[in-house]
């Protein structure tokens, strides 16, 4: 079950890593273009912690 939760987290992060593109695309600089770009970066790192998680068991 801790599977589906990390699965619907991960998600609605993507969606909001793509929110946070456009607004980095929308603005085209200054604080919100690398406020955009900084929280798609840390979208997507935190999905790929979700997927570590997820399908990392101890053996």
């Amino acid at each position: 079950m801790k599977q589906l939760g990390n699965w619907i987290m991960g998600a609605s992060t993507a969606v909001m890593a793509v929110g946070g593109l456009f607004v980095a695309a929308n603005t085209g600089h200054g604080v919100a273009y690398y406020g955009g770009l900084l929280f798609f970066l840390f979208a997507v790192l935190f999905v790929f912690h979700l997927i570590r998680v997820s399908f990392d068991h101890d053996a």
